[in-house]
């Protein structure tokens, strides 16, 4: 009985080991921790995570459905303290949302910004309706 546990565990182990060096492909040794440093800020760029507080009142109900689209509404300009916007940090944060899965618009400011200047935010629109009336609309930051 301890000898199948035992062969289990380093079978595991050995998996683990082969997947993770597989899921670097081609990459030189020396630079597989650069590879995981880069899949790191690829997950830092794919998410936002964090807190949101205002001064004054603001509402915000959606859901992002990968970036293809999303559902709900919402305006918010404040701060913003977590992983957002590709970075880790308190920042100030805007956005303005409305989803109705067929088509969505958003627009987005993290840090630096300024509203009155529609250049300094990220602005789109999703959705089927999105995608084929707006296809020029996209930003380097969101789905693309």
């Amino acid at each position: 009985m301890r000898n199948r546990v035992t062969v289990r565990c380093v079978s595991a182990g050995l998996v683990l080991a082969l997947a993770l060096a597989a899921a670097t492909g081609c990459s030189h040794p020396a630079s597989i921790g650069d590879y995981f440093v880069h899949r790191g800020n690829d997950a830092a760029q794919m998410m936002d995570l964090g807190v949101t507080w205002t001064s004054e009142p603001y509402w915000s109900v959606y859901a992002c459905l990968l970036g293809l689209s999303s559902i709900g509404a919402g305006h918010v300009d404040g701060e913003f303290c977590g992983l957002g916007g590709g970075q880790f940090a308190v920042m100030r944060h805007y956005h303005k949302v409305c989803g109705l899965l067929l088509w969505t618009y958003e627009e987005l400011g993290w840090d630096t910004f300024d509203v009155t200047k529609p250049e300094t935010l990220y602005r789109w629109q999703n959705g089927p309706i999105g995608y084929a009336c707006y296809y020029e609309r996209k930003p380097a930051y969101g789905f693309s």
